[in-house]
């Protein structure tokens, strides 16, 4: 009996040890999304040129501590079938199974896995990437613009204004967008360079 009151003691008291840890961990700020102040943009190589576009929709959660980036966590949702490149003939072959395939396919998602502060004001961003029946890990390099208080403190009272901008590369064939034999004609290459520029609120 004095042998399971030990035990007892001991698992209640690791239980409240680690309670304050997890409070911590709770506690990482929450930021949300300016859309009308954020962009998901891509281009891609064309014969000679490149082609630019956006995905106009998308969502997610970060917290962010710029005490401690390591707390930090990013899970972006972006609706494939918003994919907007100004010409809706291409933008429809986009949205095709020989691309995208939206309709079984219908989100791009990163998760972060693990953070860490690179130089000064640029973060790495480890995190697993899908896109259409892919997913791979990808390392990000994510620069920290700034944070501050928003000026419009009549209509944002209380508001932290936080930016961040990411700029990397993916092969397409990694994740099945397109085929190979469209690189060997000439017509595309096979590197989307990506650009994500976020600015995220925080209230007070």
């Amino acid at each position: 009996m004095r042998s399971f009151l030990k035990i007892f003691v001991f698992l209640v008291g690791c239980i409240l040890a680690a309670a304050p840890v997890l409070a911590a961990e709770e506690k990482v700020g929450q930021w949300e999304l300016d859309m009308d102040h954020s962009t998901v943009g891509f281009k891609i190589r064309h014969i000679v040129g490149y082609v630019p576009g956006v995905f106009s929709k998308f969502s997610g959660t970060v917290g962010f501590d710029p005490a401690s980036v390591q707390r930090s966590h990013f899970y972006i949702l972006i609706d494939s079938s918003s994919v907007h490149t100004g010409v809706p003939a291409r933008d429809e072959h986009l949205r095709s199974a020989d691309f995208l395939d939206v309709e079984r396919s219908p989100r791009i998602i990163f998760a972060s896995k693990m953070i860490t502060r690179e130089d000064g004001d640029t973060l790495v961003v480890t995190g697993d990437l899908t896109i259409r029946d892919v997913t791979a890990e990808v390392r990000v390099p994510l620069r920290v613009l700034g944070i501050a208080e928003h000026p419009f403190k009549d209509k944002m009272p209380n508001t932290r204004v936080l930016g961040l901008q990411a700029v990397f590369s993916i092969n397409r064939l990694d994740f099945h967008v397109g085929e190979e034999k469209w690189t060997s004609m000439g017509v595309m290459g096979e590197t989307i360079d990506l650009t994500i520029d976020m600015e995220l609120l925080q209230r007070n």
